[in-house]
């Protein structure tokens, strides 16, 4: 059995910091949104749990 190698954490993180100075949402809960997602995005979880944990509701995530 194969398992997939995850990715190392700094990894993970440079490359979500890069994604984030490349999208141009105004404002704190526009930054706030952007994190989420990309967050979401890199680590293969939903918005719903990932906007929790940044303290955004995930109906503002989803608008």
């Amino acid at each position: 059995m194969v398992t997939p190698v995850l990715p190392h954490q700094n990894n993970v993180q440079q490359i979500g910091y890069k994604l984030l100075s490349m999208l141009n949402f105004k404002g704190k809960r526009g930054e706030e949104v952007a994190r989420t997602l990309i967050s979401a995005c890199l680590w293969n979880d939903s918005v719903e749990s990932k906007s929790r944990a940044y303290g955004v509701s995930p109906q503002t995530v989803r608008n």
